[in-house]
């Protein structure tokens, strides 16, 4: 009986490090207030089509697995402490299988995952001086399996000829690697073309991590409806057509809506943003480990990639080279500014938002703007009138240049005091023998007068 309870619901299930099945019981489905009441107003028709359906199972799932995860800081070995801690047993539910029925069980589940491949991704654990582990999550419901005995992720990786890890594609430096630029793209897999500003960079190497597939909950329109799957970082919930239709016009005309009206509005999921940020967290320790000094480090991102990039900056623990976000905003800024980081107060960072943009309208990524630089962060605003949804090369090109550039002027300095006692030998060399040249010509002509 208990082994069926797993076969009839696999998604609900962890596989610990133990091999226990573990299930966090409905009392911990927790969903935000402002989150229900625009899953509600979405349900009400929109010319004549209704927007919103109803929650999936996943996204039932998700809740209850959210709620926990923000607890343990999104920290999956802590995750895992918490679900063996003695004050949580009440809150959980543990069935523990021997021989023919854990495998059955373990069978389920993995089928599970065969279905929605593109939704899971393997996250390594990395802390200082020991192995790095591995566990297996759904980006999209937060479900976790981690290594057990019996658990082949080579296997995993090979299932339907798709790999669970998706590498990001990495352009190599063309010379000597000095730096690195980690882009993040938008919604739908959308990232324009970066080969571009590339090409300015011969030392400089360039990633392009892959998303996710999400549910999507966001009602464009003329787009598909909520509950599509779709490439992205962050599934948000809400109505474009409110905010995007009243206030996105040609010369930036005066906001119908305020910041906080739009929040209420649109609804971006905090869970799913920082499982992102730890995965662009893991590409930056790689770097690092690579021998790329934190500080030559850069992140940049478009639309969806914008707010992540944003993010990263407000919670990452290293002090990194520089931040672009190209047409996004401050995600959750009701959380990210309770405690950022500080680490990256004095990066600069680049906000580039456009009064003809369809889809982020202009004020959001100007009151990102306003938000940061009334901390003190180091952030500058940038805009160009009419342009939409998209961004010119020479503003990154010379954003990076300037960060990049304040490295190379440090050098003349070092350079000056190491060499600089052969300098004085050649440039006292070259005075002697100027000077004795001078005495030669003057001793020649003299002679030359006296004759």
């Amino acid at each position: 009986m208990t082994k069926q309870k797993i076969i009839d619901n696999p998604s609900e299930w962890i596989i610990t490090k133990r091999g226990d099945f573990v299930r966090i019981k409905d009392s911990e489905i927790h969903i935000e207030k402002k989150l229900e009441a625009i899953r509600k107003h979405l349900k009400k028709p929109y010319k004549g089509v209704v927007r919103f359906r109803g929650k999936t199972p996943e996204q039932v799932s998700k809740e209850r697995y959210d709620k926990v995860l923000e607890e343990v800081n999104f920290d999956y070995e802590k995750f895992h402490d918490w679900i063996y801690d003695e004050k949580n047993k009440d809150k959980i539910e543990i069935i523990k299988l021997e021989k023919q029925d854990y495998q059955e069980a373990v069978e389920a589940v993995f089928n599970q995952i065969k279905n929605s491949q593109q939704k899971w991704r393997i996250r390594m654990i990395v802390k200082p001086n020991e192995f790095p582990s591995r566990v297996l999550v759904n980006e999209e419901t937060g479900q976790v399996i981690y290594y057990t005995t019996g658990i082949s992720f080579a296997d995993l990786e090979r299932l339907n000829n798709n790999p669970l890890i998706i590498s990001p594609q990495a352009n190599k430096a063309k010379e000597n690697h000095t730096s690195t630029v980690i882009f993040l793209h938008g919604t739908y897999g959308a990232k324009n073309n970066f080969s571009q500003i590339e090409k300015n960079f011969p030392n400089t190497k360039f990633i392009y991590p892959h998303s996710p597939t999400l549910q999507y909950d966001m009602w464009h329109g003329s787009k598909r409806a909520p509950g599509s799957q779709e490439k992205g970082w962050i599934n948000i919930t809400g109505d474009a057509h409110q905010v995007m239709d009243t206030d996105v016009c040609p010369n930036n005309p005066p906001p119908k809506k305020n910041f906080e009206e739009a929040d209420q509005i649109i609804h971006l999921d905090y869970p799913q943003l920082m499982r992102a940020v730890s995965y662009v967290n893991e590409i930056i320790e790689k770097e690092i480990a690579a021998g790329i000094p934190p500080e030559k480090i850069f992140i940049s991102g478009y639309s969806q990639g914008g707010l992540l990039t944003l993010a990263v900056a407000l919670t990452s623990q290293h002090k990194l080279g520089g931040f672009i976000s190209l047409c996004g905003f401050l995600p959750r800024w009701d959380k990210l500014l309770v405690r950022p980081s500080e680490k990256n107060k004095e990066t600069p960072c680049l906000i580039i938002n456009n009064s003809g943009d369809p889809w982020v309208p202009f004020w959001t990524g100007k009151k990102s703007y306003d938000l940061l630089k009334e901390r003190d962060y180091s952030v500058e605003f940038q805009t160009h009138p009419g342009l939409g949804h998209a961004w010119k090369n020479e503003d990154i090109v010379k954003f990076l240049g300037k960060c990049l550039n304040l490295e190379v002027k440090k050098r003349p300095d070092k350079t000056a005091r190491e060499w600089s006692t052969g300098q004085k030998i050649a440039l006292a060399s070259g005075i002697i023998g100027v000077v004795i040249i001078i005495c030669l010509i003057i001793f020649w002509k003299r002679k030359k007068d006296n004759a």
